[in-house]
């Protein structure tokens, strides 16, 4: 004979006892992490040391022809490391004749401008600035 279970609407089908178990298995391996070290983890794992250019600004590089020596780009990762020490967000590194519109939580170069397309351009959505 078979038994039958009656279902409402809106009643959660039941949840078999391996599921149970599984769950509550899970709950207790979770107090063993520790929050801070694994952030620090995840973070060097997918976090660049240097920059990142984002389509966008690479196809603005490519484009306008402009390439970065070390040295110059070491500058602009300065001017960015600065644009963090004093908690910016969103910033404009200008660089010689260049512009560069950095999200600096993620280190990522989002724009770049030379100077004849900073001559009729603005920029908005930033909260800061450094002359690199």
């Amino acid at each position: 004979m078979m038994t039958t279970i009656p279902i409402y609407p809106g009643t959660p089908p039941p949840v078999p006892a391996i599921q149970q178990a599984t769950r509550a298995s899970r709950s207790v391996n979770r107090t063993d992490v520790n929050a801070g070290l694994f952030q620090r983890e995840l973070d060097s794992r997918i976090k660049p040391d240097g920059l990142t250019f984002s389509r966008h600004a690479q196809k603005r590089l490519d484009m306008r022809g402009i390439s970065f020596t070390p040295e110059g780009l070491q500058r602009i990762e300065d001017a960015v490391d600065r644009l963090a020490e004093k908690g910016s967000r969103d910033g404009l590194v200008v660089a010689g004749k260049l512009a560069l519109v950095v999200g600096v939580d993620n280190r990522t170069v989002v724009t770049v401008m030379d100077q004849d397309s900073m001559e009729e351009s603005v920029v908005t959505n930033i909260d800061s600035a450094v002359f690199a």
